[in-house]
C-alpha cells in the first residue's frame, strides 16, 4: 500500500485552506492599504481663511470655547462667507452646499441665526436659499436627534455640515463607547458622503479642553480645531489644532447690527488686561472669589466664566496665588 497518498492528501487540503484564508485577508485587508503608484488628489477645500485652507472634504473639525464665547456667531460669519458673492471676515466664498443642525437653541432663535447668516452673505433674508438647509432638532432625544442629523447628511448630500452642538447627540459626553461611536459614525459619513462636518461644542470647566470623552475623541481626528474666547466684548478665535498651516489667530466683536465683524486683536504688548485689573483696582492682590466677580463686571461676562478666565490665567502664571490660595495676586 501507497501510504504517501494518505500523507500528502491532509497537506494538500491544508495548504488549499490556508491559500483560501490568504485570499480572504488579501481581499479584506487590501482596500486599505496604501499604494504610492495611486495618484491621490489633494484634499478639496470647503473653508479657506484669507487664501489659506482650514476644512477640506473628508474631514471633521471643531469649534471649541466656553459658555457665550460667541461660537454660533463664529459659525454664522465661516457659512455666510462661504455662500457669499465676496467673502466674510476672510472666510472665502466657495460653490458648496450646507447643512446646519442646531440642538440647543429654541426654534425662533436657529430662525434668527439664518436671517444673520443670508445677511452676512448678501442673501434674501424672507426666504431659504438653495444652499442651506438648517434643522432645528431641540425637541428630540439624544438618539433621535442624532437619526435625523445622519438621515439630513444622506438626504443633502452638503459639502459642509455644521452640528452646532454636537454633545446633544449623546446622554452621556463621558461615555466612552457612546463617544467613539458618535465620532466613528461621523468620519465615515464625511468619507462617503465627501463632506466635511464642522462639530460645535463647549470646554470643560476651567479648561480650554474641548468637553467629555467627545470633545477628546474630535481633537483627535480633527482637521482643525477653532479656539474661542472672550476678552471683554471681544471674542479671540485661535488654531488650536491643525493638520494644515495654522491660520493667524482673530478677533471679533459683534456690531450694532448684530453682526460679527473683525477687530483688532485685544493689545499683546502691555499687561495682561487680568493683570492690569488687579494692579489698576486692587494694587496687585484681593480675595479670589472678590477678584473672579470683579472680571465678570467688567468683561460682561458669568461668573463661570470669569472663573475660567482666571484659572486660565493661574495656570499661565500671569497670576499667583497666596500660599493659603485665597488670593489672586501678581507675581512680581
Amino acid at each position: 500500500m501507497n501510504t504517501s497518498v494518505f500523507i500528502q492528501e491532509p497537506d494538500r487540503r491544508m495548504h488549499d485552506r490556508e491559500l483560501l484564508r490568504a485570499a480572504d485577508l488579501r481581499a479584506s485587508v487590501g482596500v486599505y492599504e496604501i499604494d504610492l503608484a495611486e495618484r491621490i488628489a489633494d484634499p478639496v477645500p470647503v473653508i479657506t481663511l484669507d487664501g489659506m485652507t482650514v476644512c477640506s472634504r473628508g474631514n471633521l473639525s471643531a469649534i471649541v470655547g466656553e459658555a457665550k464665547s460667541k461660537k454660533t456667531f463664529l459659525c454664522s460669519a465661516l457659512v455666510g462667507g462661504v455662500l457669499s458673492s465676496c467673502g466674510y471676515m476672510g472666510f472665502d466664498p466657495h460653490p458648496c452646499s450646507v447643512v446646519w443642525i442646531d440642538t440647543e437653541q429654541a426654534e425662533a432663535h436657529v430662525h434668527r441665526v439664518v436671517a444673520r447668516t443670508h445677511r452676512m452673505a448678501a442673501l434674501d433674508t424672507d426666504r431659504n436659499h438653495e444652499r442651506l438647509h438648517v434643522l432645528s432638532l431641540r425637541e428630540l432625544e439624544p438618539a433621535a436627534r442624532a437619526g435625523k442629523a445622519y438621515e439630513a447628511i444622506e438626504l443633502y448630500r452638503p459639502d459642509l455640515v455644521v452640528i452646532d452642538g454636537i454633545a446633544d447627540l449623546q446622554y452621556n459626553t463621558n461615555d466612552l463607547e457612546e463617544s467613539e461611536r458618535i465620532v466613528t459614525e461621523l468620519m465615515r459619513l464625511s468619507t462617503l458622503y465627501c463632506t466635511h462636518i464642522l462639530c460645535v461644542l463647549h470646554t470643560n470647566p476651567n479648561s480650554d479642553k474641548a468637553r467629555g470623552h467627545v470633545g477628546s475623541a474630535l481633537q483627535r481626528k480633527a482637521e482643525t480645531v477653532f479656539y474661542v474666547h472672550r476678552v471683554g466684548q471681544v471674542s479671540v478665535v485661535e488654531p488650536q489644532f491643525c493638520r494644515n498651516e495654522p491660520f493667524e489667530r482673530f478677533a471679533f466683536r459683534v456690531g450694532d447690527d448684530a453682526l460679527p465683524v473683525l477687530c483688532d486683536l485685544p493689545s499683546q504688548s502691555g499687561e495682561h488686561p487680568l493683570v492690569k485689573l488687579l494692579r489698576d483696582e486692587f494694587g496687585g492682590g484681593v480675595e479670589r472669589a472678590v477678584f473672579i466677580r470683579r472680571v465678570a463686571e467688567t468683561e460682561g461676562i458669568t461668573p463661570t466664566a470669569a472663573k475660567v478666565r482666571v484659572t486660565r490665567a493661574l495656570k499661565r502664571r500671569q497670576l499667583a496665588l497666596s500660599d493659603d490660595a485665597r488670593e489672586v495676586t501678581i507675581p512680581w
